[in-house]
Protein backbone atom coordinates (compact mmCIF):
# COMPACT_ATOMS: atom_id res chain seq x y z
CA UNK A 1 0.00 0.00 0.00
CA UNK A 2 1.27 3.91 -0.73
CA UNK A 3 1.68 6.30 1.54
CA UNK A 4 0.43 9.27 0.72
CA UNK A 5 2.78 11.68 -0.88
CA UNK A 6 2.13 14.73 1.40
CA UNK A 7 1.84 15.19 5.24
CA UNK A 8 -1.02 14.12 6.69
CA UNK A 9 -3.07 17.08 8.00
CA UNK A 10 -4.47 14.76 10.88
CA UNK A 11 -6.11 18.24 12.60
CA UNK A 12 -8.12 19.38 9.89
CA UNK A 13 -10.15 16.20 9.59
CA UNK A 14 -11.07 16.43 13.48
CA UNK A 15 -15.05 16.47 14.20
CA UNK A 16 -16.13 20.25 13.83
CA UNK A 17 -16.97 20.52 17.51
CA UNK A 18 -13.27 19.26 18.78
CA UNK A 19 -11.74 22.20 16.40
CA UNK A 20 -13.91 24.42 17.76
CA UNK A 21 -12.72 23.57 21.36
CA UNK A 22 -9.39 23.85 20.28
CA UNK A 23 -9.87 27.63 18.79
CA UNK A 24 -11.57 28.68 21.79
CA UNK A 25 -8.69 27.95 24.17
CA UNK A 26 -6.13 29.99 22.51
CA UNK A 27 -6.04 33.81 22.69
CA UNK A 28 -8.42 35.35 20.24
CA UNK A 29 -5.51 36.54 17.80
CA UNK A 30 -3.94 33.48 17.97
CA UNK A 31 -7.39 31.98 16.39
CA UNK A 32 -7.50 34.38 13.88
CA UNK A 33 -4.50 33.36 13.08
CA UNK A 34 -5.28 29.97 12.12
CA UNK A 35 -7.20 31.07 8.85
CA UNK A 36 -4.10 31.33 7.35
CA UNK A 37 -3.30 27.39 7.93
CA UNK A 38 -5.11 26.43 5.09
CA UNK A 39 -9.01 26.92 3.00
CA UNK A 40 -10.23 23.98 5.55
CA UNK A 41 -9.23 26.90 8.26
CA UNK A 42 -9.49 29.95 6.66
CA UNK A 43 -13.27 30.47 8.27
CA UNK A 44 -13.02 28.50 11.27
CA UNK A 45 -12.61 31.43 13.86
CA UNK A 46 -15.59 33.04 12.35
CA UNK A 47 -18.28 30.65 14.00
CA UNK A 48 -16.63 30.78 17.18
CA UNK A 49 -19.32 31.41 20.43
CA UNK A 50 -16.88 32.31 22.65
CA UNK A 51 -14.98 35.61 22.27
CA UNK A 52 -12.38 36.74 24.36
CA UNK A 53 -10.96 40.45 24.57
CA UNK A 54 -8.32 40.53 27.21
CA UNK A 55 -5.03 42.24 28.60
CA UNK A 56 -2.98 39.56 26.82
CA UNK A 57 -4.66 41.05 23.67
CA UNK A 58 -3.94 44.48 24.46
CA UNK A 59 -0.48 44.31 25.74
CA UNK A 60 0.44 42.48 22.39
CA UNK A 61 -1.12 45.12 20.25
CA UNK A 62 -0.28 47.89 22.57
CA UNK A 63 3.10 47.33 23.03
CA UNK A 64 3.70 47.48 19.30
CA UNK A 65 3.61 51.75 18.76
CA UNK A 66 1.63 54.42 20.14
CA UNK A 67 -1.09 54.36 17.82
CA UNK A 68 -1.79 50.64 18.58
CA UNK A 69 -4.93 51.81 20.60
CA UNK A 70 -6.36 52.51 16.86
CA UNK A 71 -5.28 49.56 15.97
CA UNK A 72 -6.85 47.00 19.38
CA UNK A 73 -10.24 48.73 18.45
CA UNK A 74 -10.37 48.28 14.98
CA UNK A 75 -9.38 44.53 15.64
CA UNK A 76 -12.18 44.40 17.98
CA UNK A 77 -14.51 45.62 15.30
CA UNK A 78 -13.36 43.32 12.72
CA UNK A 79 -13.79 40.37 15.02
CA UNK A 80 -17.49 41.28 15.37
CA UNK A 81 -18.12 42.30 11.65
CA UNK A 82 -16.98 39.42 10.44
CA UNK A 83 -18.44 36.73 12.87
CA UNK A 84 -20.83 34.21 11.80
CA UNK A 85 -23.65 32.41 14.15
CA UNK A 86 -24.29 33.04 17.62
CA UNK A 87 -22.12 34.35 20.65
CA UNK A 88 -22.49 32.87 23.82
CA UNK A 89 -19.67 34.78 25.57
CA UNK A 90 -18.19 37.79 25.61
CA UNK A 91 -15.02 38.74 27.56
CA UNK A 92 -13.69 42.48 27.14
CA UNK A 93 -10.28 43.14 29.75
CA UNK A 94 -8.66 45.80 28.39
CA UNK A 95 -7.66 48.21 31.00
CA UNK A 96 -5.60 50.61 28.51
CA UNK A 97 -9.00 50.93 26.45
CA UNK A 98 -10.68 54.35 26.94
CA UNK A 99 -12.90 54.73 24.55
CA UNK A 100 -16.72 54.53 25.76
CA UNK A 101 -18.28 55.20 22.06
CA UNK A 102 -16.66 51.86 20.63
CA UNK A 103 -18.02 50.16 24.18
CA UNK A 104 -21.08 51.16 23.84
CA UNK A 105 -20.67 50.21 20.07
CA UNK A 106 -20.00 46.29 20.57
CA UNK A 107 -22.20 46.29 23.31
CA UNK A 108 -25.50 47.42 21.10
CA UNK A 109 -23.63 44.77 18.48
CA UNK A 110 -24.23 41.75 20.98
CA UNK A 111 -27.76 43.03 22.44
CA UNK A 112 -28.63 41.19 18.86
CA UNK A 113 -27.28 37.88 20.22
CA UNK A 114 -28.31 35.75 23.35
CA UNK A 115 -25.73 36.49 25.85
CA UNK A 116 -25.02 33.78 28.08
CA UNK A 117 -21.49 34.93 30.01
CA UNK A 118 -20.36 38.40 29.75
CA UNK A 119 -17.29 40.16 31.25
CA UNK A 120 -16.52 44.04 31.44
CA UNK A 121 -13.36 44.27 33.43
CA UNK A 122 -11.81 48.56 33.25
CA UNK A 123 -9.10 49.84 35.30
CA UNK A 124 -10.87 52.42 37.29
CA UNK A 125 -10.04 55.58 35.75
CA UNK A 126 -13.36 56.90 35.32
CA UNK A 127 -16.64 54.68 35.96
CA UNK A 128 -18.03 53.27 32.59
CA UNK A 129 -21.73 53.83 32.56
CA UNK A 130 -23.70 50.77 31.17
CA UNK A 131 -25.53 51.86 27.97
CA UNK A 132 -29.28 50.72 28.43
CA UNK A 133 -29.25 48.07 25.72
CA UNK A 134 -27.03 46.05 28.32
CA UNK A 135 -30.53 45.59 30.36
CA UNK A 136 -31.53 43.90 27.62
CA UNK A 137 -29.19 40.47 28.05
CA UNK A 138 -32.16 38.81 29.11
CA UNK A 139 -30.19 35.02 28.76
CA UNK A 140 -27.43 36.25 31.05
CA UNK A 141 -26.38 33.10 33.25
CA UNK A 142 -23.00 34.66 34.48
CA UNK A 143 -21.96 38.27 34.84
CA UNK A 144 -18.79 39.46 35.80
CA UNK A 145 -18.40 44.03 36.08
CA UNK A 146 -15.60 45.47 36.95
CA UNK A 147 -15.32 49.03 37.25
CA UNK A 148 -18.76 50.28 35.90
CA UNK A 149 -21.81 52.46 36.77
CA UNK A 150 -24.74 50.59 37.14
CA UNK A 151 -28.06 52.17 36.68
CA UNK A 152 -30.73 50.29 34.93
CA UNK A 153 -33.51 51.84 33.14
CA UNK A 154 -36.98 51.53 34.75
CA UNK A 155 -38.20 49.04 32.54
CA UNK A 156 -35.29 47.02 33.95
CA UNK A 157 -36.90 43.90 35.33
CA UNK A 158 -33.68 42.00 36.50
CA UNK A 159 -31.78 38.68 34.97
CA UNK A 160 -34.05 35.87 34.98
CA UNK A 161 -31.52 33.31 33.93
CA UNK A 162 -28.33 34.51 35.96
CA UNK A 163 -26.64 32.08 38.18
CA UNK A 164 -22.98 33.44 38.96
CA UNK A 165 -22.58 37.64 39.65
CA UNK A 166 -19.48 39.16 40.15
CA UNK A 167 -19.01 42.93 41.04
CA UNK A 168 -15.88 45.01 41.45
CA UNK A 169 -15.61 48.73 42.07
CA UNK A 170 -19.16 49.16 40.76
CA UNK A 171 -21.14 52.54 41.21
CA UNK A 172 -24.59 51.69 42.20
CA UNK A 173 -26.67 52.78 45.18
CA UNK A 174 -28.19 50.04 48.27
CA UNK A 175 -31.62 50.32 46.32
CA UNK A 176 -30.59 49.43 43.10
CA UNK A 177 -28.21 46.68 44.17
CA UNK A 178 -30.89 45.21 46.50
CA UNK A 179 -33.63 45.22 43.84
CA UNK A 180 -30.81 43.69 41.07
CA UNK A 181 -30.11 40.61 43.73
CA UNK A 182 -33.92 40.31 44.27
CA UNK A 183 -34.90 40.17 40.57
CA UNK A 184 -32.10 37.13 39.86
CA UNK A 185 -34.55 34.25 41.33
CA UNK A 186 -31.70 31.70 40.22
CA UNK A 187 -28.55 33.76 41.27
CA UNK A 188 -26.15 30.76 42.87
CA UNK A 189 -22.72 32.81 43.56
CA UNK A 190 -22.50 36.66 44.68
CA UNK A 191 -19.13 38.08 44.90
CA UNK A 192 -18.98 42.33 45.35
CA UNK A 193 -15.87 43.52 46.17
CA UNK A 194 -14.81 47.53 46.57
CA UNK A 195 -14.82 50.74 48.81
CA UNK A 196 -18.24 51.93 47.66
CA UNK A 197 -19.78 52.48 51.19
CA UNK A 198 -23.55 51.19 51.49
CA UNK A 199 -25.50 52.36 54.67
CA UNK A 200 -27.61 49.06 54.37
CA UNK A 201 -26.99 45.92 52.44
CA UNK A 202 -30.25 43.71 51.61
CA UNK A 203 -29.55 39.98 50.35
CA UNK A 204 -32.59 38.13 49.17
CA UNK A 205 -31.97 35.28 46.81
CA UNK A 206 -33.96 32.20 47.29
CA UNK A 207 -31.24 29.89 45.29
CA UNK A 208 -28.10 31.42 46.65
CA UNK A 209 -25.53 29.20 47.91
CA UNK A 210 -22.17 31.55 47.65
CA UNK A 211 -21.89 35.43 49.31
CA UNK A 212 -19.02 36.90 49.13
CA UNK A 213 -18.51 40.57 50.38
CA UNK A 214 -15.40 43.27 50.33
CA UNK A 215 -16.27 46.49 51.39
CA UNK A 216 -18.38 48.61 53.76
CA UNK A 217 -21.78 48.63 55.16
CA UNK A 218 -23.58 50.09 58.53
CA UNK A 219 -25.69 46.60 58.24
CA UNK A 220 -26.63 44.04 56.09
CA UNK A 221 -29.92 41.92 56.25
CA UNK A 222 -30.13 38.55 54.74
CA UNK A 223 -33.38 37.54 53.63
CA UNK A 224 -34.40 34.14 52.09
CA UNK A 225 -31.51 32.58 52.05
CA UNK A 226 -31.87 29.27 53.08
CA UNK A 227 -29.65 27.54 50.87
CA UNK A 228 -26.71 29.79 51.34
CA UNK A 229 -24.09 27.50 52.59
CA UNK A 230 -20.54 29.57 52.20
CA UNK A 231 -20.28 33.27 53.47
CA UNK A 232 -17.01 35.29 53.32
CA UNK A 233 -17.92 39.39 54.84
CA UNK A 234 -14.81 41.17 54.77
CA UNK A 235 -15.56 44.09 56.32
CA UNK A 236 -13.35 47.29 56.10
CA UNK A 237 -14.65 49.68 58.68
CA UNK A 238 -17.30 49.61 61.63
CA UNK A 239 -19.39 52.46 61.69
CA UNK A 240 -19.97 53.09 65.10
CA UNK A 241 -22.59 56.05 64.42
CA UNK A 242 -25.27 53.12 63.35
CA UNK A 243 -26.74 52.02 66.36
CA UNK A 244 -27.49 48.20 67.03
CA UNK A 245 -30.55 48.03 69.58
CA UNK A 246 -30.41 43.92 68.99
CA UNK A 247 -27.30 41.73 68.87
CA UNK A 248 -26.39 41.62 65.04
CA UNK A 249 -25.16 37.89 66.00
CA UNK A 250 -28.27 36.84 66.96
CA UNK A 251 -29.63 38.72 63.57
CA UNK A 252 -27.39 36.72 61.14
CA UNK A 253 -27.46 33.32 63.16
CA UNK A 254 -31.49 33.39 62.48
CA UNK A 255 -30.73 34.23 58.58
CA UNK A 256 -27.99 31.83 57.43
CA UNK A 257 -29.51 28.34 58.49
CA UNK A 258 -27.64 26.59 56.59
CA UNK A 259 -24.65 27.90 56.51
CA UNK A 260 -21.38 25.39 56.50
CA UNK A 261 -18.51 27.71 55.68
CA UNK A 262 -18.12 30.90 57.43
CA UNK A 263 -15.38 33.21 57.03
CA UNK A 264 -15.43 36.59 59.11
CA UNK A 265 -12.65 38.82 57.66
CA UNK A 266 -11.44 42.72 58.37
CA UNK A 267 -13.92 44.15 61.40
CA UNK A 268 -16.92 41.74 60.52
CA UNK A 269 -16.67 40.16 63.83
CA UNK A 270 -16.38 43.30 65.64
CA UNK A 271 -19.43 44.10 63.76
CA UNK A 272 -21.20 41.11 65.18
CA UNK A 273 -20.08 41.62 68.58
CA UNK A 274 -22.42 44.99 68.31
CA UNK A 275 -25.41 44.53 70.70
CA UNK A 276 -25.77 42.29 73.36
CA UNK A 277 -23.71 39.07 72.75
CA UNK A 278 -25.43 35.84 74.41
CA UNK A 279 -23.83 32.94 75.52
CA UNK A 280 -25.65 30.77 73.15
CA UNK A 281 -27.15 31.42 69.97
CA UNK A 282 -31.26 30.47 70.12
CA UNK A 283 -30.94 29.03 66.86
CA UNK A 284 -27.48 26.68 66.50
CA UNK A 285 -25.39 26.33 63.20
CA UNK A 286 -26.06 23.09 62.35
CA UNK A 287 -24.78 22.88 59.24
CA UNK A 288 -21.25 24.78 60.47
CA UNK A 289 -18.39 22.61 59.51
CA UNK A 290 -15.77 25.62 58.85
CA UNK A 291 -15.41 28.61 60.67
CA UNK A 292 -12.53 31.09 60.28
CA UNK A 293 -11.86 34.70 62.48
CA UNK A 294 -9.31 37.30 61.00
CA UNK A 295 -8.27 40.12 62.74
CA UNK A 296 -9.86 38.59 66.10
CA UNK A 297 -9.21 40.90 68.73
CA UNK A 298 -8.19 39.59 71.97
CA UNK A 299 -8.22 42.55 73.42
CA UNK A 300 -11.82 42.95 73.16
CA UNK A 301 -13.96 41.16 75.75
CA UNK A 302 -17.18 41.69 73.27
CA UNK A 303 -15.07 39.98 70.28
CA UNK A 304 -13.90 37.04 72.82
CA UNK A 305 -17.55 36.48 73.72
CA UNK A 306 -19.08 36.57 70.67
CA UNK A 307 -16.32 33.84 69.08
CA UNK A 308 -17.26 31.69 72.18
CA UNK A 309 -20.69 31.83 71.44
CA UNK A 310 -20.26 31.55 67.49
CA UNK A 311 -18.37 28.14 68.15
CA UNK A 312 -20.09 26.77 71.13
CA UNK A 313 -23.76 27.31 69.17
CA UNK A 314 -22.06 25.20 66.35
CA UNK A 315 -22.30 21.67 67.32
CA UNK A 316 -20.62 19.84 64.10
CA UNK A 317 -18.20 22.34 63.70
CA UNK A 318 -14.65 20.74 62.18
CA UNK A 319 -12.36 23.09 61.34
CA UNK A 320 -11.94 26.45 62.91
CA UNK A 321 -8.58 29.45 62.04
CA UNK A 322 -8.25 32.33 64.32
CA UNK A 323 -5.36 35.15 63.18
CA UNK A 324 -5.13 37.23 66.58
CA UNK A 325 -4.69 40.75 67.18
CA UNK A 326 -3.70 41.57 70.50
CA UNK A 327 -4.87 45.17 70.82
CA UNK A 328 -4.93 46.94 74.00
CA UNK A 329 -8.65 47.82 74.45
CA UNK A 330 -9.78 46.44 77.84
CA UNK A 331 -6.85 43.66 78.21
CA UNK A 332 -7.73 43.95 82.63
CA UNK A 333 -11.43 42.84 81.52
CA UNK A 334 -10.11 39.62 78.90
CA UNK A 335 -7.99 38.28 82.00
CA UNK A 336 -10.26 38.90 84.74
CA UNK A 337 -13.09 36.69 82.27
CA UNK A 338 -10.95 34.17 81.50
CA UNK A 339 -10.07 34.04 85.42
CA UNK A 340 -13.41 33.38 86.62
CA UNK A 341 -15.37 31.83 84.03
CA UNK A 342 -15.68 28.05 84.19
CA UNK A 343 -15.80 27.08 80.35
CA UNK A 344 -14.97 23.33 81.15
CA UNK A 345 -19.04 22.24 80.27
CA UNK A 346 -18.39 22.93 77.08
CA UNK A 347 -17.83 20.37 74.47
CA UNK A 348 -16.68 20.45 70.79
CA UNK A 349 -17.33 17.13 69.98
CA UNK A 350 -16.82 17.46 66.04
CA UNK A 351 -13.77 19.72 66.38
CA UNK A 352 -10.69 18.21 64.53
CA UNK A 353 -8.59 20.53 62.76
CA UNK A 354 -7.17 24.64 64.25
CA UNK A 355 -4.67 26.92 63.49
CA UNK A 356 -3.83 29.56 65.14
CA UNK A 357 -1.98 32.33 64.05
CA UNK A 358 -0.33 35.20 65.14
CA UNK A 359 -0.23 33.96 68.36
CA UNK A 360 1.37 36.12 70.84
CA UNK A 361 2.73 35.48 74.95
CA UNK A 362 -0.41 36.86 75.87
CA UNK A 363 -2.67 35.37 77.99
CA UNK A 364 -6.01 36.03 76.93
CA UNK A 365 -4.75 34.15 73.69
CA UNK A 366 -3.35 31.44 75.73
CA UNK A 367 -6.60 30.73 77.86
CA UNK A 368 -8.16 30.45 74.67
CA UNK A 369 -6.21 27.76 73.21
CA UNK A 370 -6.38 26.41 76.67
CA UNK A 371 -10.17 25.84 76.51
CA UNK A 372 -10.00 24.92 72.90
CA UNK A 373 -7.65 21.61 73.70
CA UNK A 374 -9.59 20.76 76.84
CA UNK A 375 -12.92 20.79 74.95
CA UNK A 376 -12.04 18.90 71.52
CA UNK A 377 -12.01 15.50 72.12
CA UNK A 378 -11.58 14.67 68.22
CA UNK A 379 -9.14 17.09 67.46
CA UNK A 380 -6.36 15.90 65.62
CA UNK A 381 -4.20 18.59 64.96
CA UNK A 382 -3.51 22.65 66.12
CA UNK A 383 -1.13 24.60 64.39
CA UNK A 384 0.15 27.69 66.37
CA UNK A 385 2.30 30.14 64.45
CA UNK A 386 3.54 32.79 66.94
CA UNK A 387 3.64 36.28 65.99
CA UNK A 388 7.04 38.08 64.19
CA UNK A 389 7.87 39.75 67.58
CA UNK A 390 7.49 36.88 70.23
CA UNK A 391 11.48 35.49 70.13
CA UNK A 392 13.35 34.95 73.22
CA UNK A 393 12.49 34.30 76.34
CA UNK A 394 8.30 34.90 76.01
CA UNK A 395 8.92 32.18 73.14
CA UNK A 396 10.05 29.93 75.21
CA UNK A 397 7.31 30.83 77.81
CA UNK A 398 4.63 30.26 75.53
CA UNK A 399 5.81 27.07 74.33
CA UNK A 400 5.83 25.68 77.70
CA UNK A 401 2.77 26.83 78.82
CA UNK A 402 1.22 25.21 75.15
CA UNK A 403 3.00 21.88 76.29
CA UNK A 404 0.96 21.81 80.07
CA UNK A 405 -2.48 22.38 78.92
CA UNK A 406 -4.66 19.40 79.21
CA UNK A 407 -6.19 17.82 75.95
CA UNK A 408 -9.56 16.28 75.53
CA UNK A 409 -8.33 14.16 72.68
CA UNK A 410 -5.35 11.67 73.11
CA UNK A 411 -4.78 11.63 69.41
CA UNK A 412 -4.29 15.69 69.41
CA UNK A 413 -0.96 16.87 67.90
CA UNK A 414 -0.17 20.12 68.66
CA UNK A 415 2.73 21.82 66.25
CA UNK A 416 4.37 25.05 67.09
CA UNK A 417 5.39 26.78 64.08
CA UNK A 418 7.49 30.24 63.54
Amino acid sequence: MKRPCGPLDIISDLPNNIIENILMRLPICDAVGTSILSKKWRYKWLTLPHLVIDNALGKKLLGRQQSAKNELVSAVYQVLLLHKGPIVKFVLEVDELESYSDIDHWINFLSNHDIQEFTLSRAKTEHYKLPSYFFTFLHLRHLKLRGCAFRPPPRFKGFSKLISLQLEDILMDAETFGSLISSCPLLEQLTVSGYIPYDSLEISAPNLKSFSFTGDFGSICFKNTLLLAEVTVALCRVNKNVKHQSSNLIKIGRSLPAVEKLYLEGYFLEFLALGNVPKRLPILFNNLKVLHLDEMDFSNLDEILCSLCLITSSPNLEELRVVAYAGDIARDAVVEYFGTQNLSHHSLKRLQKVKMEEISNFEPELEFIKFILASSPSLEEMEVLRSEDTVGEDERKMWKELMRFRRASPKAEVIYLQ
